[in-house]
């Protein structure tokens, strides 16, 4: 951990000082949540606790990150706009109940606005979201839903009719249940291919997140939004400020290469 964060911190430093293309380096930081539960986070690498949760909220709001709705971030990169420093998206995956019971308050507490990713044939499943929780975070201020497919399957391995099917379904259901238009979408596993995203497209979602494309893949595809996944490790606070600097992605992506 601590030679990680070292050449992290040594890669940011030399961007800075030799004047390399920082701006060309940095990708607003989408933050990927799934669990917020304690437990959990011991064991599974897409968990963390509440506490750990509350510390980087509370990060955010103390160091006044500009954190906007995905949704406003896609429009500054559709209009070619400059993103503000230090801007940050918060999003969760699948819609688990604890998104309702521990991340959501604390969310509301610093005024801090985030996107729940659904898989909506999962609404109403022991550990998911109830329908009553989904419709009140919908209606909320500090909440955008998404749709995160009807069932997640990995996208790019079935059948056009079916991928087309998940993608178009899960909006229209959606749409119902909350009463309003779903806008975002997240790909399961963060599979896509061009056949997948064009199905999103025409599916009406005016953007879309991934994983991590790889470094040649453009930056500015609204439909392939590069994410940073926050696990239990981030409860480092110097790790989550690397994570949130908009530098991650970048070193990340050559360190894998």
């Amino acid at each position: 951990m601590k030679k990680r964060i070292f050449m992290i911190s040594l890669v940011i430093v030399v961007l800075v000082l030799l004047n390399i293309p920082v701006r060309s380096a940095y990708v607003a930081p989408i933050l990927m949540y799934h669990k917020i539960d304690a437990a959990e986070s011991l064991i599974s690498k897409i968990a963390i606790s509440p506490e750990t949760f509350q510390r980087q909220m509370e990060f955010l709001y103390r160091n006044k990150y500009n954190v906007i709705p995905l949704t406003e971030l896609i429009e500054l990169i559709s209009k070619g706009e400059k993103i503000p420093h230090n801007t940050v998206c918060i999003t969760f995956d699948d819609g688990y109940e604890n998104n309702y019971t521990k991340a959501f308050p604390i969310l509301e507490e610093y005024n801090l606005p985030a996107t729940i990713f659904i898989i909506v044939d999962f609404v109403g499943k022991p550990g998911y979201l109830s329908r009553r929780q989904l419709k009140e975070l919908g209606d909320s201020k500090t909440i955008t839903l998404g749709s995160h497919t009807s069932t997640h399957p990995v996208l790019t391995k079935i059948d056009k009719k079916y991928f087309k099917k998940e993608i178009v379904d899960s909006k229209g259901r959606l749409d119902i249940r909350v009463a309003k238009s779903v806008e975002l979408f997240s790909y399961p596993l963060g599979a896509f291919d061009e056949n997948v995203r064009k199905a999103v497209i025409d599916a009406g979602y005016s953007g879309a997140v991934v994983t991590n494309p790889g470094k040649d893949y453009p930056r500015d595809d609204i439909y392939a939004l590069r994410r940073v996944r926050i696990s239990e490790s981030s409860a480092n606070m110097f790790v989550f400020w690397i994570e949130t600097s908009g530098y991650y992605t970048f070193i990340k992506e050559r360190r894998d290469d």
